[in-house]
């Protein structure tokens, strides 16, 4: 079957979202499909094209029996909501461009960028003919209009329209969680039949606890003794990350704990600002792939924030990252939403309410305290994801969802 995956990341990419296309992609050659990747040229997250590409009208390559294309696009380092939406369409159609240059598909999957990828996604396969699934890791419209990057009542009912419009000429629709699935039937009026429960999953070969986990601190000079309170990852619009300035306040006193900030997101830069005179804060970027199981193990307590309202329909990939490298997860979000039940479920860790200062402190100081719990809930965080959250796993329901059209045409 002629495979078409579009996408708005992409190695050489660092992000999560693009390493499990690459990985699907991968998986679905091994077993025979023929794959074309289409997408933009490496920028994320600074805004820079990556070293090594050059932008051209069309770009073809092949990687491991893959077909990858590129097309031309507009880039920003700016974090403006306007600027990224001018990236974001400017993306999608050079990646029509790219997918129009390329063999005809007979199925597209969408992995983004939202709202406009799901939507000129569903126009290609309209176009040829192909069935169509979009990959849903975040509401939009829901999570612009509530953060105000989508205002206006016309531009609300546009977009509002434009998500209904998707989800009605989808063949299958994936998202990430029971949660999600939910939300598209009772609120969205999506047919049960259509959703697939696809988990993100990580390869848990390549990310698992480093046999020396103090080798990255020493790398980047934070004291091997320290307690190090983790947050690895985007520090996006609806992460409300910056919570974490007011709890590394209340331990301003304590040189032994550090609070380690790694990658990237429009709330970076305040974070930055504000926790410039924190002793105990410290700021890094996107690590290398290849060292984040070091640096994943380097933390006492892996950290994920969302803000309120926010947990229902977004489920971070970071606190996977911390179950696997088999640390203890501390999560502020809603009490009913997915990542709060599989924290529960998992027994791997602590739930806070969303944005309470307080609960987070006085959990950090629990953990802080108990040594042999950490360890105790990092080891269920892994055996968890063993279970449900494998690559094998989360490649094989994509297969099995590509054989629901093979059964149809039978």
């Amino acid at each position: 079957m002629n495979v078409l995956i579009t996408t708005q990341v992409f190695p050489p990419e660092i992000h999560p979202t693009a390493r499990i296309v690459w990985e699907l992609a991968r998986s679905l050659s091994d077993v025979g499909h023929d794959v074309t990747v289409a997408a933009g040229y490496p920028h994320h997250p600074h805004g820079r094209i990556l070293s090594g590409y050059r932008k051209k009208w069309i770009l073809r390559e092949t990687v491991d029996g893959i077909h990858i294309v590129r097309g031309w696009h507009f880039t920003s380092p700016s974090s403006a909501i306007i600027a990224r939406g001018f990236v974001y369409l400017s993306q999608t159609l050079g990646t029509t461009m790219a997918t129009l240059a390329g063999a005809r598909p007979e199925v597209i999957i969408n992995f983004g960028p939202p709202l406009v990828g799901p939507a000129m996604s569903a126009l290609l396969a309209r176009y040829f003919g192909a069935r169509y699934i979009p990959v849903i890791y975040d509401l939009y419209p829901d999570i612009a209009i509530e953060m105000g990057a989508i205002r206006g009542r016309l531009l609300i009912r546009t977009a509002n329209a434009l998500e209904r419009w998707i989800y009605r000429r989808s063949d299958r629709i994936v998202v990430l969680s029971e949660g999600f699935r939910r939300v598209l039937v009772e609120s969205k009026g999506v047919a049960k039949e259509k959703i697939r429960v696809i988990p993100v999953w990580l390869d848990l070969d390549e990310i698992k606890r480093s046999q020396d986990s103090l080798a990255w601190r020493r790398e980047h000079g934070i004291p091997e003794d320290a307690f190090v309170v983790l947050y690895a990852g985007t520090m996006g619009i609806i992460s409300g990350a910056e919570v974490l300035l007011d709890v590394a306040r209340e331990f301003s006193e304590d040189t032994g704990i550090v609070f380690l900030f790694v990658g990237e997101g429009s709330a970076k830069e305040r974070i930055q600002e504000e926790g410039r005179d924190l002793p105990n804060v410290r700021n890094l970027g996107f690590q290398p792939r290849e060292t984040l199981p070091e640096m994943l193990s380097s933390a006492d307590v892996g950290i994920m924030t969302l803000l309120p309202g926010r947990g229902r329909t977004s489920v971070p990939s970071k606190v996977l990252g911390y179950m696997a490298a088999g640390v203890p997860v501390l999560a502020s979000c809603d009490q009913d939403s997915d990542s709060a039940r599989m924290i529960r479920e998992a027994k791997c860790g602590e739930v806070v309410p969303p944005g309470d200062a307080l609960a987070i402190t006085n959990a950090l100081r629990k953990l802080h305290s108990d040594i042999s719990a950490r360890h105790s809930v990092g080891q269920c965080g892994r055996a968890y994801l063993e279970k449900y959250h494998s690559r094998d796993s989360g490649t094989k329901a994509f297969l099995s969802l590509l054989g629901d059209f093979a059964n149809l045409h039978a």
